[in-house]
């Protein structure tokens, strides 16, 4: 065991999955609480803006991290594969602990290049107006069992592939979660997205109900992959072997965000 896990960690590979996990997760963090900023106070950020911002986001650098990590980009899908032996648990760890540095970098940059009185809470989710504990926790562990049971039916390996449907499905799947979660929680759905930005505002009001950023997403997404992975997933092939892109999935024993 001690010698797999020595191998695996001086492996090219393993640190080049981690690292762009970290650079994917630092300009997701980036790019879609970036538009969340009020710069124009009469023309405030729509819902469908911030949503189709994490959606297309999300799809872009999935896309360019797929060959490498499997594109995660996100805590809860990552801990969800270790559960189901999709990845390692070392590789698991490691990728957890850049996803949130990636997250934390992000916002710090934001916040670095936004003028003081634009800022805001950079982006930071938090219950809404009414939204009780209870209820946020609810609509996370709903939107994040969606989230994780994409991930899982677009990556099936015995499912046919074209490439392109993987990042788009998901994608797709994250815009729809924002615009119902948005009004909810500012719509978490990955700890990475919510803790970088309350590390770098560091307001009470931001810590107070921060748990439910990762019970909600961590229990959705365990409920998610281990239901699909004893019931739905499939159990034969059902077209051509799949393609180069799914087999880099089941070399890297990833799946993604």
């Amino acid at each position: 065991m001690k010698m797999l896990l020595a191998s695996e960690m001086k492996s090219f590979h393993f640190w080049a999955s981690a690292l762009v996990e970290l650079i994917s997760t630092f300009f997701f963090i980036f790019l879609t609480t970036g538009t969340t900023i009020t710069w124009n106070t009469n023309h405030p950020p729509s819902t469908e803006l911030i949503s189709l911002s994490f959606g297309f986001s999300i799809a872009t650098l999935a896309m360019c991290s797929l060959h490498l990590s499997g594109g995660h980009i996100n805590p809860a899908v990552t801990i969800a594969m270790m559960a189901i032996k999709k990845v390692t648990i070392l590789r698991g760890v490691t990728y957890v602990i850049f996803q949130l540095v990636g997250g934390i970098a992000g916002s710090a940059v934001l916040k670095f290049i936004t003028p003081e009185a634009k800022r805001g809470t950079l982006g930071a989710t938090v219950p809404g107006p009414d939204v009780t504990p209870a209820q946020a926790v609810g609509i996370e562990i709903l939107l994040t069992f969606l989230l994780v049971f994409t991930v899982c039916a677009s990556t099936d390996s015995k499912r046919l592939h074209y490439g392109y449907e993987v990042p788009l499905s998901i994608g797709l799947c994250v815009a729809v979660c924002h615009f119902i979660g948005i009004g909810f929680t500012g719509c978490g759905i990955n700890p990475a997205r919510s803790f970088g930005p309350a590390v770098v505002m560091n307001k009470s009001e931001i810590w107070q109900h921060h748990w439910v950023y990762w019970a909600g997403p961590i229990g959705g997404a365990l409920l998610a992959a281990v239901l699909y992975q004893v019931i739905f997933r499939a159990r034969q092939e059902m077209g051509p072997t799949a393609s180069a892109n799914t087999n880099d999935l089941e070399m890297n024993h990833d799946a993604k965000l």
